[in-house]
C-alpha cells in the first residue's frame, strides 16, 4: 500500500512520492509480534505498509484492551514524533511490513515543506477522530449492534484504499479479540455473531467478514461514518448503496435508529 494510495485526497502524488523517499527499508514482523511497546523511546514514525496492527493496553493482572485497529496505509505512531513515546503496546495481528521515518527527516520538513507537516497533522487527527469513535461505539450502542457498527467501519477504511469491495472484507481477527474491540465478552460475541449470521447479514469467519445485507448491517450498527472524512465522491458513492441517492450522510445514524 502506497502512500498516494493511501491518501489520494490528502497527498498530491508528488508529495506522497516525497515522503515515501524519506522512509526507510522494509521490516517485518510475525502474527503477534509485539511492533512497538509502551514508554519505549522511538526513534522514527512507522508506516503500516501491508497487514493489520493493535494497539493494547493492559492493567495490572495483564489483561489486554484493544484500542484501536490499523489498516494497510495508515500511519501507526504519528504521535511519537511529538511525545517521544507511545503511552500503549503495538502488535502485529498477522504478518506486517512497516516503513519507518526518522524523526531527524520529519523534523527537516518544517523548513523545507512546511505543508507537508500540516497534513501529517491531518492525518493524526483523523486517527485521534477514529479513536474517539470507538469510545462512542463501546459506551452507548449494545449488542449486535457494536459488532454491526465495528464491521461497517473496517469495511469502509478498507473500501477506501481499494483493499476489498462491498460483499467481503479480510479481517485477520481471533473471535476474541473482535470480543475485545467491541467491549464485550468472547461468549456475547459469539451470540451476536451468530444472529448476524443466522439472520442472512453477515457472517465472520476464518478472518474475513461476508456481507449479505449491506444496509441492513449498516441500519443495526447505527452506523455514520462522518468521523472518517472521506473524499465527498467517495463520501456519496457509499450513501447512495447503504442509505439511497439524495439523502445526507449523517442520516444514516437517525435513520437507523428510528428502524432499530
Amino acid at each position: 500500500m502506497t502512500l498516494s494510495q493511501a491518501w489520494p485526497d490528502v497527498l498530491t502524488s508528488a508529495e506522497a512520492q516525497f515522503l515515501s523517499d524519506l522512509q526507510g527499508g522494509p521490516q517485518a514482523f510475525r502474527p503477534r509480534q509485539p511492533i512497538m511497546r509502551c514508554e519505549q523511546p522511538v526513534e522514527s514514525a512507522l508506516y503500516l505498509c501491508s497487514g493489520f496492527a493493535g494497539r493494547y493496553r493492559s492493567d495490572k493482572t495483564g489483561r489486554r484492551q484493544l484500542l484501536a485497529l490499523q489498516v494497510p496505509g495508515d500511519y501507526i505512531d504519528l504521535p511519537g514524533f511529538v511525545l517521544g513515546h507511545l503511552d500503549h503496546d503495538l502488535d502485529a495481528l498477522g504478518p506486517v511490513v512497516v516503513r519507518g521515518t526518522p524523526h531527524d527527516r520529519l523534523q527537516m520538513l518544517y523548513g523545507q515543506a512546511p505543508e507537508l507537516v500540516h497534513k501529517l497533522w491531518r492525518i493524526s487527527l483523523i486517527d485521534a477522530s477514529i479513536h474517539r469513535y470507538w469510545i462512542f461505539r463501546i459506551g452507548r450502542l449494545a449488542g449486535r449492534a457494536r459488532i454491526a457498527n465495528f464491521f461497517c467501519e473496517m469495511l469502509l477504511r478498507l473500501y477506501a484504499r481499494g483493499l476489498c469491495d462491498f460483499h467481503a472484507f479480510q479481517l485477520p481477527l481471533a473471535q476474541v479479540d473482535l470480543a475485545e474491540a467491541c467491549g464485550m465478552t468472547p461468549v456475547h460475541a459469539n451470540r451476536m455473531l451468530a444472529e448476524l449470521r443466522d439472520e442472512g447479514i453477515c457472517t465472520f469467519a476464518d478472518g474475513s467478514v461476508q456481507i449479505g445485507k449491506l444496509p441492513k448491517l449498516f441500519q443495526i450498527g447505527q452506523y455514520s461514518w462522518n468521523y472518517l472524512y472521506l473524499a465527498p465522491d467517495l463520501d456519496a458513492e457509499i450513501r447512495g448503496r447503504v442509505i439511497g441517492p439524495g439523502r445526507p450522510a449523517a442520516g444514516a445514524l437517525s435513520a437507523a435508529t428510528s428502524a432499530a
